[in-house]
């Protein structure tokens, strides 16, 4: 069970005792410092002036005691956590749960069969995805590896397989005329010829430089640091891949690549990657044409039909990498419905957004030390509420626990999977009158 035991850091050497016991103990008339709840500023003088209470250390020996250290020696309550005394509690501040930020990669094939598919990623991805992902209010960046189309779709061939993103999630007001792409705060766009088997290869190629060759430096000069530059620490990364053909290079490659180069943003484990990798490529229809493929079916070896598309085959390797990381498979050939395509990578990746296990600490009461503060966690299910205590350190982690650190309320592992889980948790922060520091197991 975790204890808990008053302490300071040594400067601070100081504990706030009743005249007769413990704060947990305290009877009912002992003041209780209260807070505004309006400003939550604390009112009173400081914690060790006030009246009837006797400032002693740790060490020596309460009314009664025989001294030492104390050891909360209530009952671990039931569900986990540790027990605080509500009469201890003296405010309390709403911890904001911020989801976890989505950076998504979209690498688009602009090989010639690619023509039609082109024409409805363009028609779809801001209606479909960009605004299901603005009304959920995820905080995403959308990366698009893939050549930009400069005139109108019909005055070229390059035009016909290239892609030109416009507004609300695009800076562009128009694609008739659009000489490079405009970058927002959610969209940027890597311009670079994607062939139909090297996805990969140019994903590695031009995360950031030197590049193998000036081929592979983005076409008007917007990303001289790559499409690296674009990625933020503590997103999630979520891969989707378009296009009619398969990749020449393994995937354990392109997963080793970018661990070596980045394990701060796919992992440090090439058997367990850390990011999503979504296909929309040419594996068979389902009997509803546009059902996803999850993750638990196996690889589909017969190609899709509609629309009398000629795909050249079934995407084995992406579809390898999908199941592998989580994601969904969609046949490509239905480009006619698209948009039931894109809401269904969008809806995942709201669904996938994960609370982040780290907060700032809200406006605590004045005197307060940071050792007093614990954490309460209310399941969205409606079960009784779980207090945590608060490890000294990260080492001294355990489950039902937190600590401290750069100003902010980190989860320990084992409590941020618990609340990671649970879409609808709230956490408040506890300020309250004695140390909350638990003791490491």
């Amino acid at each position: 069970m975790p204890s808990i035991r008053p302490h300071r850091p040594a400067a601070l050497s100081f504990f706030v005792l009743a005249a007769s016991a413990g704060c947990g103990a305290a009877s009912d008339d002992a003041p209780i410092p209260r807070s505004n709840a309006d400003t939550n500023m604390y009112e009173g003088p400081p914690f060790y002036e006030q009246p009837d209470q006797t400032v002693m250390d740790p060490g020596m020996p309460a009314a009664g005691g025989t001294g030492g250290d104390f050891v909360d020696d209530a009952e671990e309550p039931e569900g986990g956590g540790v027990e605080i005394s509500d009469a201890c509690v003296i405010d309390k501040g709403e911890a904001e749960l911020v989801r976890q930020p989505v950076d998504i990669i979209l690498l688009l094939d602009n090989s010639g069969s690619m023509e039609d598919e082109l024409e409805a990623v363009e028609a779809n991805i801001n209606q479909n995805f960009a605004d299901i992902l603005n009304g959920s209010d995820v905080d995403y960046h959308l990366i698009l590896i893939s050549r930009h189309r400069q005139e109108p779709r019909d005055e070229s061939e390059e035009a016909s397989t290239s892609i030109c993103v416009t507004t609300p999630l695009s800076g562009l007001a128009s694609c008739d005329e659009a000489e490079q792409p405009v970058f927002t705060a959610r969209f940027y766009q890597y311009s670079t010829k994607l062939e139909s088997t090297d996805s990969f290869d140019v994903a590695i190629d031009t995360y950031a430089p030197p590049f193998d060759d000036d081929e592979r430096e983005e076409k008007f000069e917007q990303a001289p640091d790559g499409w690296s530059a674009w990625l933020r620490p503590g997103a999630k990364k979520v891969f989707l891949e378009m296009t009619d053909d398969n990749e020449d290079m393994p995937i354990e490659e392109f997963i080793g690549s970018l661990v070596a180069m980045a394990p701060e943003h796919f992992g440090t484990d090439p058997e367990h990657p850390n990011f999503v990798f979504h296909s929309i490529i040419g594996l068979a229809e389902k009997p509803t044409p546009t059902e996803a493929y999850q993750p638990d079916e196996p690889v589909q070896s017969e190609k899709c039909t509609g629309n009398d598309n000629d795909v050249t085959n079934a995407g084995e390797s992406y579809q390898e990498l999908s199941i592998l990381t989580g994601g969904l498979r969609f046949p490509l050939c239905q480009f006619g419905a698209y948009d039931v395509v894109f809401q269904t990578i969008a809806d995942d990746v709201v669904q996938r957004r994960a609370v982040a296990c780290d907060f700032p600490i809200p406006p605590p009461p004045a005197g307060l030390e940071l050792d007093q503060v614990a954490i309460e966690y209310a399941p969205g299910n409606g079960l009784e509420p779980t207090r945590f205590g608060q490890a000294p350190t990260p080492a001294a982690c355990q489950p039902d626990a937190f600590y401290i650190a750069n100003g902010r309320l980190n989860l320990c592992p084992d409590t941020c999977a618990a609340v990671k889980s649970d879409p609808q948790a709230s956490v408040t922060a506890l300020f309250t009158c004695r140390s909350q520091l638990i003791v490491p197991r």
